[in-house]
C-alpha cells in the first residue's frame, strides 16, 4: 500500500500548462478577440525599373522591368488567457506588365533557366504568434514596418 507522501508530485510546468492553454479553449470571449480584433490590408503597387548601362564592357545597353503587385496582410487578434495565441498571413502576388524582349534582369522578377521573366508570381508566408503580457514573440516571416523606407 502506497503512502499519501510517496505520490508523485505534478511538476510546475504540468500544473502551469491548463493556465497556458486556457486562452486556446473554444468559447465565445476566445472567438472575439481573436476575429474581432483581426485586421488586414490590401496593397497594389506598380513597379518600374530601368537600368542604363554605359560601361564599354556591358553586354547590353539596359535593363527594365515593370510588374503590378498585390499586398495582402492580415494579423489576427489574440485568444485570451494569460498566453495569448495568434496568426498572421502574407500574400503577395506580381503580374508582369512588361519585361521580355531581352530586357530582363533588374532582379524584380524571378527568371526560370532559359532567362525568360516570369509572367506571374506570388507566395505566401505565416507567422505565429505568441503574447505575454506586454511582450510579443513572433516566428515565422513577418513583416517589419520601416517608414524610412516607404
Amino acid at each position: 500500500m502506497k503512502n499519501r507522501s510517496d505520490s508523485p508530485r505534478p511538476s510546475p510546468l504540468a500544473s502551469a500548462l491548463p493556465l497556458v492553454f486556457a486562452g486556446l479553449l473554444p468559447g465565445e470571449s476566445v472567438q472575439a478577440d481573436f476575429l474581432e480584433d483581426s485586421q488586414g490590408t490590401l496593397t497594389l503597387r506598380n513597379f518600374y525599373i530601368h537600368r542604363n548601362f554605359v560601361d564599354d564592357s556591358a553586354t547590353r545597353s539596359k535593363a527594365e522591368e515593370w510588374t503590378q503587385s498585390f499586398i495582402f496582410d492580415l494579423q489576427s487578434g489574440y485568444t485570451e488567457g494569460p498566453v495569448g495565441f495568434g496568426i498572421d498571413m502574407l500574400g503577395l502576388w506580381s503580374v508582369k506588365l512588361d519585361g521580355g524582349r531581352g530586357t530582363s534582369g533588374t532582379q524584380l522578377l524571378p527568371v526560370d533557366k532559359d532567362g525568360d521573366p516570369a509572367d506571374q508570381f506570388g507566395r505566401l508566408a505565416l507567422a505565429g504568434k505568441l503574447r505575454f503580457s506586454k511582450t510579443e514573440v513572433k516566428a515565422g516571416e513577418w513583416s517589419p514596418v520601416l517608414p524610412i523606407l516607404r
